[in-house]
């Protein structure tokens, strides 16, 4: 029996894992690519698609027998959109901080050792470059709303960060745990956090924290741009907007819960 359970968790764990496979960059998979992904053999990777075919979690296509997101995670998605309020709340911040900087602008979360970027306003004349969009996730130690929200975790969660191999992505990323301890020292005393070209080449991100009404972070807004356009010129009055866009979003956390306090939530 309890090895009957340990099977079954394994395979819930598997089929959960490869949803996450599946993203902007790669909206397709094949059976072969989902088996190497998750280190599990072609069958069981076989087994688990057809079961979440079954219930619409994913797609195949016969044409191609390369499988996508099926219709059934637009209904979650939609589920978790309506929980996500604050996102509502926090667009017209977003598109007040890309109108004000001239950049593109985004609220992340951490999840693990990654960031998910929820929201994205495009900027008129966006950077090719920018590996930013909705549902990517990047990592945490090298982008602005990953040290930005770091700084301010707790140890155990830096210190589970610090404890993975660092990959250099850009000129400037920080690979060592020390390096990133003295980063993020300085950000929480600052309040802000910058990456110039700590995670792709040419491109310099500005990130805040927001906070709920437990002064606890929950997410980071940020601006990504050109280090053509981003320079030391402009930089401190670009930091200032985030940093405002930041503790408004933090603000309308904290005026929504109080609402629901008192019953006063639409």
């Amino acid at each position: 029996m309890a090895s009957q359970n340990k099977k079954r968790i394994s395979s819930v764990e598997n089929a959960l894992k490869i949803l996450k496979s599946f993203s902007m960059d790669e909206p397709e998979l094949g059976v072969s690519e989902i088996a190497e992904k998750l280190n599990i053999g072609k069958s069981t990777a076989h087994r688990l698609l057809t079961s979440l075919a079954s219930e619409g979690f994913v797609y195949k296509d016969i044409n191609t027998n390369h499988y996508s997101l099926g219709a059934s995670i637009l209904t979650l998605t939609s589920i978790v959109s309506s929980q996500l309020k604050i996102l509502n709340e926090a667009t017209p911040v977003l598109n007040v901080l890309t109108e004000e900087t001239g950049e593109n602008s985004h609220i992340s979360i951490l999840e693990g050792t990654e960031i998910i970027y929820l929201q994205k306003i495009e900027c008129t004349y966006p950077s090719k470059k920018e590996y930013t969009h909705i549902g990517r996730r990047n990592p945490v130690y090298c982008t602005s709303p990953g040290q930005a929200i770091l700084a301010f975790e707790d140890e155990e969660v830096i210190e589970k960060i610090c404890s993975q191999p660092f990959k250099k992505y850009g000129p400037n990323t920080i690979t060592s745990p020390e390096q990133l301890k003295e980063k993020l020292l300085k950000i929480k005393k600052e309040g802000y956090a910058v990456c110039n070209q700590e995670f792709q080449k040419g491109i310099i991100g500005i990130g805040a924290p927001i906070f709920n009404e437990h002064n606890k972070v929950v997410a980071a807004v940020n601006i990504t741009g050109s280090t053509k356009r981003i320079n030391s010129i402009n930089i401190k009055q670009l930091i200032k907007k985030v940093v405002n866009a930041g503790e408004r979003i933090s603000e309308l956390i904290k005026q929504r819960k109080t609402k629901q306090l008192f019953g006063n939530d639409d």
